[in-house]
């Protein structure tokens, strides 16, 4: 047993029974522990109780650091292990509290020994007597940091930043189990007994590693004695294992020779789908072990001569005007033949499809432009001399000064810079940009200009990111196609997983969904709620969103930014020596695999012409099921707008439009999409007053539109609650003809505000049905700002009232329906079918009803 400090005080510590729950954190140095090796098996304290309290609940976690204070912070329990989990009991008097851990802890690494106790929550507390055996550290004054409360609950995993730190702690005794570890000792040689540097020595499940130095030798100590596979990897070389003992305080060598890993060839054909002949310039390129990139020559062959065997490859073929090829290949321990590969034509897409209701939300406007095959692809590699690059934005929450020389909290551009002593470059050229993390708030945006997303398309962009996190903190990409306004998650690290990922491979994301549409990338670091900071850098560069070889490069040559802070633009800084990458403090060896390079662009291909374009309608959430899409035209439609008029017959849900465009010999582009358009039954409300030709009100009097009625009240008002369309409306009474108006709309959520003025009946043969079809006049005429046309019909039938200009243009449709036996009126308020108002002026209205056709002229004054 170790037994750590003389008991020569009392303190409420580690546990802090007068207080409903407690927390108690405290350091323990190696030269307390006589500089111990080993497994620690419980532990004990030594308390003075005046209340007997038996199976307590009690919680202890124990891990190692280098810090030797705890006046910055707490060091949090997850980067520690729970050795215990239960009750204990704490009788009264003078004892010695025994808690024997679940697990062992296995200390091996000779630093700082950390020891976290947490009270957990209990509705009572007890005697504020109820102490433990203590002492001073007059040296080590922040060696223990505690917390406790009678209304907050403490979480481990979210503790708040405050806490006593003292020098004090209680009088500890480890339970231990010394020795019992041995130790690994070697040199890794190539052929020719060349020394080999940077050879990773791993033994699987476990934390034991080493790296070689330049002499090839590594030193791996304090492993548990026993039996173990030993791993040897280093890039270009095949890997070995190799079985060994351990024994206990022994230093067992092990040296290695590796043999370089063997390379062949890999060739090929690329073919062009319409015309099967080679296609020169096409881009080639190789992603596995190591990337590897060509270009196709005159007759389309490509060829790579030095590729690692034995791996398995990636590939992906793309030429201008044509869809990517992929696919993976096994290359063996001989030269590889891919043979031919035929990659289709690419038929561009339209874009920027605008879906809108019309002024009386009957019918679905629809707008596009024309494909643009001269905007493929986009890349961004953080070359310019400004940034943001021109026309990106930033959003900067976090004003601070640069946490290492070149690199502010927020988003900036910078050269290589050492992450925690490893030297982290631009996977391609100078620079790269990111952010590093901080304490204070963080929640910064790197957004690109708006563009068009191309057909198939896909986005890639190297990172250096950490995936994984478990502290609430994210770091997002984001897509807008509406500028801005909403953002949708693409892709967040915290959601992801594998920990580190130091530029080796790309994050890769399906933009299929935005083909043809009008979209914004956004890169968002969002610190946890609790406004404290993110917990690691985060890193990009090479950003490529497209399908083809042509690229758009973002022009980086002017800055525009969201905030007033006037420039980010940071010079390449050499070795610079920074602190961890992360907050978490967790670091990691790595081989850097080199990007992409640039794409080669191929001639344009110009011999296939657009003959149109086909629209269907889609409910929201369909997009990857065509066959569930209702198409709205048979015939290929050649301009840049069409009407979806079934608006109002369609079930309650949400759609969308998609557009495709169609070229010679029938070859179909993908589709774009349109915004979303919420169908759903909004109402409107008729409004007004049945009167008699003295003004009086006629109550009792019944209003009808559409199968709805309502019954004017004593003063001859009625409320008509109705779907948002146009109707004939009616009013009738006992004694009085009744009489009806077209074409009156309802408008959601507003009042249409129609008054009727109804004629008595002097004696029974006066109201009568109607014996002729005519059209009486107008009355006023002239008029302003409206008259009221006035017609008859004998025979059911189909009824259409037009008002033409002096051109002999239509200018409004009054009626256009189905009408039976009566007499009618109209109002005309001098509107045409859009709503604007009409000039002063002749006018004439037409009547066509059956066979029956007659026009009349009206007269609008200023």
């Amino acid at each position: 047993m170790i037994t750590i400090g003389e008991g020569g005080q009392f303190a409420r510590m580690p546990v802090d029974m007068y207080y409903r729950n407690s927390i108690y954190e405290g350091l323990y140095y190696p030269s307390e522990m006589g500089n111990f090796i080993g497994q620690i098996t419980g532990i004990q304290f030594y308390n003075d109780f005046t209340t007997d309290l038996p199976n307590m609940p009690t919680k202890v976690w124990i891990g190692t650091t280098t810090l030797t204070s705890l006046s910055n912070g707490w060091i949090p329990v997850s980067e520690m292990t729970l050795v215990f989990d239960g009750t204990v009991n704490y009788p009264s008097g003078s004892n010695i509290v025994t808690i024997p851990f679940n697990t062992p802890y296995l200390y091996l690494n000779g630093e700082n020994l950390v020891i976290f106790v947490q009270r957990p929550w209990e509705d009572v507390y007890h005697n504020s007597s109820d102490d433990f055996q203590a002492q001073t550290d007059a040296t080590n004054t922040g060696r223990s940091r505690r917390l406790y409360n009678d209304t907050t609950h403490y979480d481990p995993f979210n503790l708040p930043t405050t806490g006593t730190v003292a020098g004090q702690f209680p009088k500890t005794t480890l339970i231990v189990i010394p020795g019992g570890v041995g130790h690994l000792d070697g040199t890794v040689v190539a052929t020719g007994n060349t020394p080999l540097p940077d050879v990773a020595v791993n033994i699987p499940t476990t934390t034991y590693s080493a790296v070689t130095d330049a002499a090839g030798h590594y030193h791996i100590a304090n492993i548990p004695h026993g039996d173990y596979t030993v791993e040897f990897s280093k890039y270009g070389y095949i890997s070995q294992s190799i079985n060994i003992t351990i024994e206990e305080d022994e230093t067992e060598i092990l040296n290695v020779t590796m043999q370089p890993m063997p390379m062949v060839s890999v060739t090929g054909t690329v073919l062009a789908s319409d015309t099967g002949t080679g296609i020169a310039g096409a881009s080639i390129y190789l992603v596995g072990y190591q990337n590897y990139e060509t270009t196709s020559s005159a007759t389309g062959t490509f060829s790579f001569p030095a590729v690692y065997a034995n791996q398995e490859y990636a590939y992906t073929i793309m030429a201008t005007g044509y869809t990517a090829a992929t696919g993976t290949v096994n290359v063996g321990a001989t030269n590889f033949n891919m043979g031919s590969i035929t990659i289709n034509e690419v038929a561009y897409a339209p874009f920027g499809v605008v879906a809108a209701l019309n002024d009386t939300y009957t019918e679905v406007n629809l707008t596009w432009q024309a494909p643009d095959p001269t905007a493929v692809d986009v890349t961004e590699g953080f070359e310019g001399t400004a940034f943001p690059p021109l026309q990106w934005t930033q959003i900067i929450n976090n004003t601070g000064t640069e946490v290492i020389p070149g690199v502010l909290p927020t988003w900036c551009r910078f050269g290589t810079v050492n992450a925690g002593g490893n030297p982290v470059n631009p996977p391609e050229g100078n620079y790269q940009a990111g952010l590093w993390w901080t304490y204070t708030h963080q929640d910064e945006w790197l957004i690109t200009p708006t563009f068009n997303c191309p057909p198939a398309a896909h986005l890639s962009v190297d990172a250096y990111i950490y995936r994984g996190s478990v502290y609430n903190d994210h770091y997002y990409i984001k897509v807008s196609t509406d500028n801005g306004t909403n953002w949708t998650v693409l892709y967040d690290a915290t959601t992801a997983t594998g920990g580190w990922n130091y530029y080796a491979t790309p994050i890769t994301l399906n933009m299929d969904l935005y083909g043809g549409q009008q979209i914004k990338i956004a890169f968002e670091a969002d610190d946890p709620p609790s406004d404290d900071g993110l917990w690691y850098n985060w890193f990009i560069d090479d950003l490529f969103i497209g399908s083809a070889v042509d690229m758009v490069k973002f022009n980086s040559s002017e800055l525009i930014a969201a905030s007033s802070k006037t420039s980010l633009t940071k010079n390449a800084v050499a070795n610079i020596i920074a602190p961890s990458p992360s907050r978490a403090a967790i670091n990691g060896n790595r081989e850097i695999i080199p990007a992409l390079k640039d794409k080669v662009t191929a001639p344009a291909r110009s011999n296939r012409t657009l003959q149109g374009y086909k629209v269907w309608r889609l409910i929201s959430g369909n997009e990857t099921i065509p066959d569930t899409w209702t198409p709205l035209n048979t015939q290929l439609i050649t301009n840049l707008a069409a009407v979806d008029s079934a608006w109002t017959a369609l079930p309650n849900g949400s759609y969308r439009w998609a557009v495709r465009a169609v070229y010679t010999a029938n070859v179909v582009s993908v589709p774009s999409f349109s915004n979303i358009l919420v169908k759903e039954t909004q109402m409107g409300n008729i409004v007004g007053f049945v009167r008699k030709q003295n003004n009086q009100p006629i109550p009792g009097a019944t209003v009808t539109a559409a199968g709805v009625s309502a019954t004017t009240n004593s003063v001859g008002a009625y409320s008509l609650a109705l779907a948002i369309g146009t109707y004939s409306v009616t009013a009738s009474a006992t004694g009085y003809q009744p009489r009806t108006f077209d074409g009156v709309v309802v408008l959601p959520n507003q009042n249409t505000t129609l008054n009727f003025v109804l004629e008595p009946v002097a004696n029974a043969d006066e109201y009568l049905p109607a014996v002729v079809t005519e059209l009486k006049g107008n009355y006023p005429n002239p008029f302003n700002p409206e008259t009221t046309i006035s017609y008859s019909i004998v025979d059911r039938c189909k009824v259409r009232l037009e008002v033409y200009n002096l051109k002999g243009q239509r200018v409004r449709t009054l009626v256009d329906a189905e009408k039976t036996n009566g007499h009618y009126t109209v109002v005309f308020n001098a509107r045409d079918d859009k709503g604007n108002a009409l000039s002063s002026g002749i006018y004439f209205y037409r009547l066509q009803a059956g066979n029956y056709v007659s026009t009349r002229k009206m007269l609008l004054m200023e």
